[in-house]
């Protein structure tokens, strides 16, 4: 039996402090536009302390059909969700969905954790505050631009979605939750691939990951960031601490950024994004509408 092609376009709305927050709110609406072109449906995972910087989109966003998902409160180095305690992680959650609810008139039910990091604890919570699903699992990911790194969990992790177990976020279990994993076959289907690799070799991912897709009907997840279309035109002193720095990936993420400026990010992308819309038996969805469809089959 062959499967259709699922793809879903997913966007983490980061802090990115080396862009100013008009140029991050200009980055945002034309990745908006951008999609709507070519009629994509996206998730924009925001961080939620930032949310109220970008409230005027976010509700556009929200009528045009997109989905507004949390990505945490603050994103800081110190909100690590695959370590945190179970109390800690409620009150953040907790906070960060009150405030996205706080702007966009509804609570979030979709996740992304912060440098896409979660735990068991972080589905438990996520389970008591009713979200669907949880998108912080990158299976047979093995590449040292992570801020990860080299996880264990994830080279054994499903590559399906699946209801995760209860005492391990990385295994089959019996929650209501759903975890969708961003795609990966050893590097990661994320736009810095496109940027560092080319055009001609994300075509190639794309169509290795399709050829997957119509065999088990595993979803395509592609992962962006908004902020990659603005300038970066501020100097950020990070910390220097081994900690800080692994929980950055070494910033190799923002090596990739920079290798091209914000204009020709965005032309690459929309080249990619074209080829996607129109290759054969693709269908995009949100993380919602995508947990919409397979609970209904």
């Amino acid at each position: 039996m062959k499967h259709a092609v699922d793809v879903l376009i997913t966007c983490d709305i980061d802090p990115t402090p080396e862009a100013n927050i008009d140029d991050k709110r200009i980055a945002l609406r034309r990745c908006a536009d951008l999609f709507n072109k070519y009629s994509i449906k996206s998730t924009f995972y925001t961080v939620a302390n930032n949310a109220h910087e970008y409230s005027a989109i976010l509700n556009d966003l929200t009528a045009e059909g997109h989905e507004i998902g949390c990505h945490g409160l603050t994103h800081s180095d110190d909100e690590e969700f695959s370590t945190m305690p179970l109390e800690t992680q409620t009150k953040i959650l907790k906070e960060a969905t009150e405030k996205i609810k706080k702007v966009i008139g509804q609570a979030p039910v979709s996740f992304r954790g912060p440098r896409v990091k979660t735990s068991a604890a972080t589905q438990e919570v996520l389970e008591d505050l009713a979200y669907l699903s949880d998108s912080s699992v990158c299976p047979q990911r093995i590449d040292f631009i992570s801020s990860n790194l080299i996880n264990p969990h994830w080279i054994t992790a499903p590559r399906l979605p699946y209801r995760p177990n209860i005492k391990n976020a990385f295994k089959k279990g019996d929650r209501n939750l759903w975890v969708i994993p961003v795609s990966a076959i050893i590097l990661p289907f994320i736009s810095g691939m496109l940027y560092f690799f080319g055009y001609r070799f994300m075509r190639l991912f794309f169509n290795i990951l399709a050829f997957e897709s119509r065999l088990t009907g595993k979803p395509i997840v592609y992962l962006l960031h908004p902020a990659e279309f603005a300038p970066m035109t501020k100097a950020v002193h990070h910390k220097t601490s081994l900690k800080a720095i692994l929980a950055r990936g070494f910033y190799f993420r923002s090596k990739l950024k920079l290798r091209h400026t914000c204009d020709t990010r965005f032309k690459m992308t929309e080249k990619f994004l074209s080829y996607i819309s129109q290759f054969n038996g693709v269908s995009f969805y949100t993380a919602h509408s995508y947990i919409e469809k397979i609970e209904n089959v």
